[in-house]
């Protein structure tokens, strides 16, 4: 099994989990390429088979999260297109409403995310309930509950930092009338559940995969993924010591080239730690993102450079003139520039979902959920809120800052490095601005202003620059709930300050 295949298959139905579960092989043999038998919940899940393919079912349910074709939008409407980064430009999508922040509860975007969360979580769920009923070894057993916790913990992890307070459902329903008694939970009780699911992942997923299962979860995974978790819930000792674990174990490194990361031949390099995997060839599994970032109408040199003239661009994540002033305020040697962003033609546009499709939306490239440098970042800012910078501090912020000016990172570079007098705020405002510029269309951006309470004032100056009257204030800082689900759902109330 390989982890590209992992992927193919595949709201009461959602939390119910009703959604049919496609039986799905893990590398690009993981995704599912046929999802011929797609077994309802109810049925099968009665030996080993048939809950490793559901183990399956549910890694190729984060496509339909992070974005497929004729699915969910994915993660980057909120974490770039809400940002400073990114604009919408196309009309119908109502993308633009998450640019200006005027999101109505009525926007589809807002249900297929909802619904592709919940059925993640759903599939994940089933697998929980009947793999213990099924004769595996404990061995076996653990690393696929750890998979599937992983998998779980990541699509609340998401939800919550999309809507705040969620229904927290951690056991198969199996009938509809169940269904509508799950009301929100405190993010509390969320982000609890997500540290338990990542602490059970981290003690019993192997710490490396296989060629054949390339991009199933692994212990490096879930210890980056809670450390970003505990940061988030500004719990800065404890998340340094998580961060420390993936850095003391040697098992990732920066990539010597910045635009090495994204290539599709350079796939699950040394930088990543988790990515959701697509594979192209017209089998249903392909990646949307080339044609859903590119411009349109495509100039030659796009169609040529870009995608290969395959498919549109349909402008659903553009990126905004103030990123590129960020980018050349950092100065002419930042590497890091030239292989994020076009500049052949405004508007600008992404390159770090350049392939050429098979058929339009249907491109190799994953989406990275996680990669070293982020973790480098992260454990820097735990370090810093904790008693200002330190040299460990510094140098994780410096590795990723000599890899930006095309430098060996472990070679000390006196005239890039952050100088030992560097003090607390001076840190924060550079890691906000590093990791503005290193994660850039990543789907990190929203979410690093909110976690650092920098959201308001950051995105109320953009705002300003651009001479628009959007303003954000406190309850911005979460999305609306799909009207869909509060008028299916009773026990469902909404954020305040949206209908």
């Amino acid at each position: 099994m390989n982890s590209k295949k992992i992927l193919a298959s595949a709201g009461a139905a959602a939390l119910l989990g009703l959604a049919t579960l496609g039986t799905t092989s893990c590398s690009k043999d993981f995704i599912d390429l046929s999802d011929p038998t797609r077994l309802v919940s109810t049925e099968g899940y009665t030996d080993s088979l048939s809950i490793v393919t559901g183990v399956t079912a549910a890694y190729s349910s984060l496509q339909d999260m992070y974005g497929k074709s004729g699915s969910s939008r994915g993660i980057w409407i909120y974490g770039e297109v809400a940002s400073d980064n990114s604009y919408a430009l196309t009309s119908g999508e109502r993308l633009n409403e998450f640019d200006t922040f005027s999101v109505l509860s009525d926007n589809p975007r807002l249900q297929s995310q909802w619904v592709a969360t919940y059925q993640t979580i759903a599939r994940c769920n089933i697998i929980l309930s009947r793999a213990g009923a099924v004769k595996l070894t404990d061995a076996t057993r653990n690393r696929l509950y750890g998979e599937v916790r992983f998998i779980r913990a990541l699509a609340y992890f998401n939800a919550v930092r999309i809507w705040g307070d969620v229904p927290l459902v951690t056991d198969e329903i199996t009938n509809i009338a169940d269904a509508y008694t799950y009301g929100r939970q405190p993010a509390t009780a969320v982000y609890k559940q997500v540290e338990d699911d990542l602490a059970f992942a981290e003690l019993n997923l192997p710490a490396s995969q296989t060629a054949a299962n390339l991009g199933r979860a692994t212990k490096g995974a879930a210890q980056g993924l809670l450390g970003k978790v505990l940061l988030t819930e500004k719990k800065y000792d404890l998340a340094a010591a998580k961060l420390k674990l993936v850095i003391d174990a040697n098992l990732y490194a920066l990539q010597a080239s910045y635009a090495n990361i994204f290539l599709t031949s350079n796939e699950m390099n040394s930088e990543i730690l988790f990515a959701v995997r697509y594979t192209k060839g017209g089998l249903g599994v392909g990646s949307p993102f080339t044609n859903w970032f590119l411009p349109s109408p495509l100039t030659a040199a796009q169609n040529t450079s870009v995608n290969g003239g395959v498919g549109t661009g349909q402008q659903f994540n553009t990126v905004d003139a103030d990123l590129v002033a960020a980018f050349t305020a950092s100065g002419p040697t930042d590497v890091r520039a030239a292989a994020s962003y076009g500049n052949t033609a405004t508007p600008y546009f992404t390159k770090k979902y350049a392939d050429v499709p098979t058929l339009s939306t249907d491109a190799e490239n994953d989406w990275i959920v996680l990669r070293y440098a982020d973790v480098l970042l992260m454990y820097a800012e735990a370090l810093n809120e904790q008693a200002g910078p330190n040299p460990l501090a510094l140098d994780a912020v410096n590795r990723v800052l000599r890899r930006s000016r095309g430098l060996p990172v472990a070679t000390a570079a006196p005239t890039v490095d952050l100088p030992t007098t560097t003090d607390q705020p001076t840190l924060r405002a550079r890691l906000e601005t590093e990791r503005r510029l290193e994660l850039n269309f990543e789907g990190h951006r929203w979410f690093d202003l909110v976690r650092t309470g920098r959201a308001i004032p950051v995105m109320n100056a953009f705002f300003t620059k651009a001479a628009v009257a959007t303003r954000i204030d406190a309850h911005n800082l979460v999305f609306p709930l799909p009207i869909q689900e509060l008028q299916t759902n009773p026990v469902l109330t909404q954020n305040q300050g949206y209908n």
